[in-house]
């Protein structure tokens, strides 16, 4: 589904799934919203440079490490079109705001990417 280019440098952890740049985010969303796809939320994966796998907690610039997600649930009556165009929004919403550039310390080695959750109407329906 996604262009040769996008699946090439996204990120690809062990279980198949993607983690894409925040600069990635607007071309996996739009490639997901013409195959009709509804995005259903998203979280942040932190990899560090030279890994092969990812961590779900993001060290913060004070506190706690932290997760991000979000969900996007279907609304009653919602049509499909109209919750592919939410989940789309909302994602590109995430990847524009997610995290906050205050929120990491300074000099973070790795980086930080953008894992989206989808499916299709025809798995929906099942």
């Amino acid at each position: 589904m996604f262009s040769e280019d996008l699946e090439k440098s996204a990120f690809r952890a062990t279980n198949g799934e993607y983690g894409w740049t925040r600069d990635q985010i607007p071309e996996v969303v739009a490639t997901l919203a013409t195959h009709e796809c509804a995005i259903l939320g998203g979280e942040l994966w932190w990899v560090r440079d030279g890994s092969t796998s990812w961590d779900g907690l993001i060290p913060q610039r004070k506190g706690p490490d932290a997760v991000y997600s979000w969900n996007t649930n279907r609304l009653p009556a919602e049509s499909w079109g109209d919750f592919v165009n939410r989940g789309a929004a909302e994602a590109i919403d995430a990847a524009q705001h997610l995290p906050r550039k205050d929120d990491l310390p300074a000099g973070l080695p790795g980086r930080i990417l953008y894992n989206l959750t989808w499916v299709s109407r025809e798995e929906s329906d099942r």
